[in-house]
């Protein structure tokens, strides 16, 4: 009887055990799922990284495509201000612009006299043919003594304030001092009261050149022509 207890014992023991063996020993299918989990999770994890990595890829891209962009613009912006400054702008030619031919008549109103002229577009101040050009006082003043000349040569006497003096830098010679004064010069319906530089004019064609100081904003020349105009007159009709 003693040996059947025992024997029963036994196995009940050895079942026990056994049972916790079996409990506590993972089975094959459960380490399979475990490890399918893991891979599962490494993936997703992977994927997570992968999308962050991209979306700060996008991202850093176009703040850098942003920043071009602005970089571009206001690159275009200091282009357009330097080609506002370096651009000359042509001038507006006026419908009311009055044509001339690159040689006229004009007509001093102070000496009733009505002389030829010569139209130079590229001398800065006109200038009329004058002899006996004296300086002198009047009342604390300098004046100029002159005489102008008409078509038949007979001299008129002019006095008038000295305006200014310019030197003229001619090659090989001595500088030449000129005396300037304000003189009315009329040419075609345009009467302007303008510098005038006094010179002996006794070697060129025309007795008058009027310059630019007379031309600008009021005259086209049309150097295919001459005298087309004709200068108002105070008094007469137009003298030939």
């Amino acid at each position: 009887m003693n040996s059947y207890l025992k024997t029963i014992t036994a196995l009940t023991i050895c079942a026990f055990i056994s049972g916790c063996a079996a409990t506590n020993t993972p089975t094959n299918n459960n380490i399979k799922d475990t490890t399918k989990q893991e891979q599962y999770q490494e993936k997703t994890n992977k994927k997570i990284e992968n999308k962050e990595q991209i979306d700060k890829k996008e991202k850093k891209e176009q703040e850098i495509k942003s920043a071009e962009k602005e970089q571009k613009e206001e690159q275009v912006k200091i282009i357009k201000q330097i080609v506002k400054k370096i651009i000359i702008k042509k001038p507006v030619i006026k419908d009311s612009m009055i044509v001339i031919g690159t040689a006229e008549k004009v007509y001093i109103p102070s000496s009733d006299i009505l002389l030829k002229a010569k139209i130079d577009t590229g001398a800065t101040t006109t200038s009329i043919h004058a002899l006996n050009i004296k300086e002198f006082e009047r009342d604390g003043n300098k004046w100029i003594k002159f005489d102008l000349q008409d078509k038949d040569g007979n001299l008129i006497n002019k006095n008038l304030p000295l305006h200014r003096i310019v030197k003229i830098k001619r090659h090989g010679t001595k500088n030449q001092k000129r005396y300037v004064v304000q003189m009315k010069i009329n040419l075609a319906n345009i009467s302007q009261l303008v510098e005038v530089s006094l010179t002996n004019r006794s070697k060129f064609t025309y007795p008058v050149l009027i310059g630019k100081n007379y031309l600008n904003g009021l005259f086209l020349v049309d150097v295919s022509k001459k005298y087309i105009t004709k200068p108002k007159m105070s008094k007469n009709e137009i003298k030939k």
